[in-house]
């Protein structure tokens, strides 16, 4: 009767080698997330004007948004900040702008649509800060997520945190600061 050969020696490489795939993989996907911070402008004067200035309140948020960005940064800090072309949105991320001696990168409305691939394929990897309105906020989440979201007029502190992985599944977080 003829022995079969033992298999073991020919499982126990393929088994390994298929973990260290496995591990590159979940190295690779946490290596290149793109994390985007989305918040929209901080509150504005009152009045009549179409672009309104910050307001003491909304300076006052704008600031607390540059020390919590700035002190809870990952090691490298924020790779990029995008702002609408609105003075309320670019006043909203200049004192965090000027703290990390970072441009702001001024989106027009007309080309607002192309934001978010932009940002995943010129940013991959990176941290980003978006600022804009109630109007293109929840549109920007969703083309980064697919997942639908909302504001109030009347909303001034909420930040949704994207993270966009390149395998696995879009995540996203709403905080208030």
């Amino acid at each position: 009767m003829r022995r079969r050969p033992f298999f073991f020696p020919l499982v126990l490489p393929v088994l390994l080698f298929i973990a260290l795939v496995a591990a590159a993989a979940w190295l690779f996907d946490a290596r290149a997330t793109t994390v985007v911070f989305v918040v929209r402008h901080a509150e504005v004067e009152a009045g009549n004007d179409p672009d309104p200035p910050l307001s003491v309140e909304g300076r006052e948020r704008a600031a607390h948004l540059a020390t919590m960005l700035s002190k809870a940064r990952p090691v490298r800090g924020l790779d990029a900040i995008f702002a609408s072309e609105y003075r309320r949105a670019h006043q909203t991320v200049t004192p965090l702008s000027e703290t990390l001696a970072l441009p702001v990168n001024v989106v027009p409305s007309a080309t607002w649509a192309e934001l978010a691939r932009r940002i995943t394929r010129e940013h991959r990897g990176e941290y980003v800060l978006v600022a804009g309105n109630t109007n293109n906020i929840p549109q920007l989440v969703q083309e980064l997520s697919g997942e639908a979201v909302t504001l109030s007029e009347d909303d001034y502190g909420t930040m949704f945190v994207v993270f966009v992985p390149q395998v696995s599944k879009t995540k996203v977080v709403r905080l208030r600061y």
